[in-house]
């Protein structure tokens, strides 16, 4: 082979090499992690429906390129305003609120973004994954005609309310049909009613930002502490 033809051959070597990988790269960014997987995405519980999660992502902090295929409901702890970017249109800024739910209706459909946090506060989210595809034939959700559950979120798959609970205030009984998931905003000391057990109940002491699971049954939930209760409830259908 001549030896000026050499520098040719690698040049093109080397810049074929730079395109596949370029195009690789390119490819695992278009596809994105599962949310399970993203490393701000910490999965704090887990059942056979729901994947909950607790993503915190500090100024300046920005999330990998994550994909989302099931149906997704996002309680917003503490908020703060973002970038959200797609791998194939301009990225765009807006306001996470505190105490705001956000729905994302994914199943059958997948989106990939990341997620920047570009203000002076952390981003605190709790968010889950419905697993299954849904309405999962639990029937309807509904919760005592009061104010002190306001509804914040009504999907075919699941519903949610606010609820606040003054200190010594109750819910009263009520049914709950479905496997739900509660995300509260203020601490204090909740007491959860035994069924069938007059004056038992099971004692949590309750942090902002806590997450819990809950069961189909009957409940009954009383403010046990000094301060006012804060806390969403959601209810899969």
């Amino acid at each position: 082979m001549p030896l000026k033809t050499r520098p040719l051959i690698a040049a093109l070597l080397t810049a074929g090499l730079f395109t596949l990988t370029s195009l690789t790269a390119a490819s695992a960014v278009e596809k994105g992690v599962a949310t399970d997987l993203e490393p701000l995405h910490h999965v704090i519980l887990e059942n056979q429906y729901v994947t909950v999660m607790r993503v915190i992502i500090r100024p300046g902090q920005s999330t990998q390129y994550h994909e989302q295929h099931l149906d997704y409901v996002n309680t917003h702890v503490n908020g703060s305003r973002v970038s959200i970017s797609w791998p194939d249109k301009p990225a765009k800024e807006s306001e996470m609120k505190s105490g705001n739910v956000k729905f994302g209706a994914h199943q059958g459909k997948s989106t990939v973004d990341r997620v920047t946090n570009i203000d002076t506060t952390i981003n605190h989210q709790v968010a889950f994954e419905i697993k299954q595809h849904g309405p999962l034939g639990f029937g309807d959700a509904t919760r005592p005609d009061s104010p002190l559950f306001q509804q914040v979120l009504s999907q075919k798959t699941v519903k949610g309310w606010k609820v606040t609970l003054q200190p010594g205030e109750g819910t009263g009984a009520y049914a709950q049909h479905g496997p739900g998931v509660r995300v509260f905003f203020t601490e204090g000391r909740l007491l959860v009613a035994v069924p069938g057990q007059p004056n038992r109940n099971k004692e949590i002491w309750i942090h902002r930002g806590d997450a819990m699971l809950t069961d189909p049954g009957k409940v009954e939930l009383t403010n046990g502490g000094e301060t006012p209760l804060i806390f969403n409830d959601y209810e899969l259908l």
